[in-house]
């Protein structure tokens, strides 16, 4: 097997695991959507909860089928009319003015309700993460003792021959910090001499929520389970990327 087909058969599997996780989202009332105080999360949660259940899947099914075009076009499943009415009438009702002056009012509500009456400051995010992360998977992780020297926290496992890198940015413009996950080759190769990208697990890719897995508006109350959620999706990603992976150990893929 190629580089190229292994990437492929992953895009593959990890959409059809974003179908299953996106059916259990709906049905219990969206968790994962509701863990997001702010943001497109949000927006999308208030939406979802303005439609039928009928409309919720077909919602959920263009979200995955635009976020995962690899995969689609290995299946050959292109977005339907109807999943194409109903994205559009999502991004119309993401541009209504009321919807911004909702969410703007919710925030401003949470923070002046707050102990401390300011939003949580990025250090002190930081901080929770960091140990948090340790305690949870720091024995599968290596050259941990580096992680926390620079600004970004980059903790790095591996298996089959692949890195996967978990990294929290804490210098994203305009949010207080960025996470996701990354599965790359350890080694450079040609002709650019740079790893190879097997593909984006996590909330990015299941739920179609690319460039989304930004947290703003965070309050100090908010980091506690804020740590529990970040905990809890990465076991999950971590249990299930030795079945994903399965058939891609880096050293039986061949160029091309």
């Amino acid at each position: 097997m190629t580089f190229t087909q292994a990437k492929q058969e992953f895009a593959v599997r990890h959409y059809l695991w974003g179908q299953s996780e996106w059916q259990k989202e709906i049905e219990q009332g969206f968790p994962i959507l509701s863990s997001f105080q702010t943001g497109m999360f949000w927006k999308r949660r208030r939406f979802l909860r303005q439609i039928d259940s009928h409309s919720q899947k077909l919602f959920a099914s263009a979200n995955l089928k635009k976020s995962n075009p690899e995969a689609t076009e290995a299946l050959d499943e292109r977005l339907t009319p109807q999943e194409e009415a109903l994205y559009a009438q999502y991004c119309d009702h993401n541009l209504i003015l009321s919807v911004r002056e909702a969410e703007e009012a919710e925030i401003r509500a949470r923070v002046a309700a707050s102990a401390s009456g300011k939003f949580a400051t990025k250090a002190k995010i930081r901080r929770a993460i960091l140990s948090r992360f340790k305690t949870a998977f720091g024995a599968e992780c290596f050259d941990l003792a580096i992680v926390g020297m620079n600004p970004e926290l980059d903790f790095k496992m591996k298996w089959n021959g692949w890195i996967i890198s978990t990294r929290f940015d804490f210098e994203v413009r305009g949010k207080q910090f960025d996470h996701g996950h990354t599965i790359h080759s350890e080694s450079k190769m040609p002709p650019h001499d740079l790893p190879v990208i097997l593909g984006f697990p996590g909330l990015t890719g299941w739920l179609g929520l690319r460039g989304d897995t930004r947290w703003e508006q965070l309050i100090d109350e908010d980091i506690q389970p804020v740590c529990d959620f970040i905990i809890q999706r990465c076991r999950i990603v971590f249990d299930i990327l030795p079945k994903m992976l399965k058939g891609f150990e880096f050293e039986s893929l061949t160029e091309g």
